[in-house]
């Protein structure tokens, strides 16, 4: 009986002692698989790692999808087709303003030269902002240019008024256009050579451009769809504006260009509202409104030549 006493007092030791193995082994357990367990516990900072992690991948993805974006577009055969898409496009409504003239419709023929005009001013920016300038570019915007702004007006402003007086309408029809190739040749030669020139004549045009020679030899006509009268465009004023504007294109006087106006964060809102009442008024009363800014644009030219001659002299005296 005393032996039946003892093993089972040994029994009870051996139970105990593999209730606290297992015990030990439970922990050892819990250790081993403890950070499952305590990112069980906390899920709402896992969640916030996660979606951070997820923000820092997307911000890379967007930031090289727009480099890549851009990188894709500079080298993309539209970008090397759309400059001189649009300057074929102004060279078509140059041609076409020469057929309304000859169906008598002045109005529409006047308004192709105007949008020649418009197309020329973005066909060299959007070239530059794609990087696809070329000679063949350059070449191709100087025969465009003379088509819309020296054979068309011509053409235009003969077939209007200047045929009345024959040969000598003629003769200063021819002289106007052989004036804007001169000055186109001039441009393109001062275009390769632009290494040469400095910020300030950069900054200025030698001589009238030819798309502001071409409005403002057709300003006669302007004023005449604005206010009907015949005597504005008699050949004597038309002739004129003929010699006028193609002197201005071959003379060596300094006008500004467009470069002399800086856009920037702080003066953008000042621009846009400018925009937006030229668009206003050019739709609303588009006549009047290219009579007005041909009439600015006239008042400009003596005072543009007074501001490069002293900007050349406090350019002069700082050296």
């Amino acid at each position: 009986m005393k032996k039946s006493k003892g093993t089972s007092k040994e029994d009870k030791k051996v139970s105990s002692k593999t209730e606290k193995k297992s015990v030990a082994q439970v922990k050892n357990e819990d250790q081993v698989i403890n950070p499952s367990v305590k990112a069980a516990k906390s899920p709402r900072k896992s969640r916030k790692k996660v979606a951070e992690a997820l923000d820092n991948l997307g911000s890379i993805k967007t930031e090289t999808s727009r480099l890549s974006g851009r990188e894709v577009l500079k080298t993309s055969n539209l970008a090397k087709f759309l400059p001189n898409a649009i300057t074929i496009t102004a060279m078509c409504f140059g041609l076409s303003s020469i057929r309304f003239a000859q169906c008598n419709e002045w109005e529409y023929a006047v308004l192709c030269i105007l949008v020649s005009a418009l197309l020329d001013m973005f066909d060299g920016k959007i070239a530059r902002l794609l990087d696809q300038s070329s000679t063949f570019g350059l070449e191709l915007d100087s025969l465009s240019d003379l088509v819309c702004f020296g054979v068309a007006p011509s053409i235009v402003l003969y077939l209007a008024t200047m045929q009345q007086v024959g040969k000598v309408g003629w003769g200063i029809c021819m002289f106007y256009t052989v004036c804007c190739a001169l000055r186109l040749a001039r441009f393109n030669i001062s275009c390769t050579d632009s290494e040469q020139n400095s910020d300030l004549d950069r900054k200025y045009f030698v001589g009238i451009p030819a798309p502001a020679g071409a409005i403002i030899a057709l300003f006669p006509m302007i004023l005449f769809f604005e206010t009907e009268s015949f005597t504005i465009v008699r050949p004597f004023y038309v002739a004129f504006f003929l010699i006028f504007s193609g002197c201005m294109m071959i003379s060596t006087i300094r006008t500004f260009s467009s470069k002399i106006v800086e856009i920037n964060y702080t003066n953008s809102w000042i621009a846009l509202a400018i925009i937006a009442c030229l668009i206003i008024c050019l739709t609303t009363r588009l006549w009047l409104s290219l009579s007005v800014l041909v009439t600015f644009y006239l008042v400009l030219i003596p005072y543009g030549v007074h501001r490069y001659s002293e900007a050349l002299k406090s350019a002069k005296t700082k050296e």
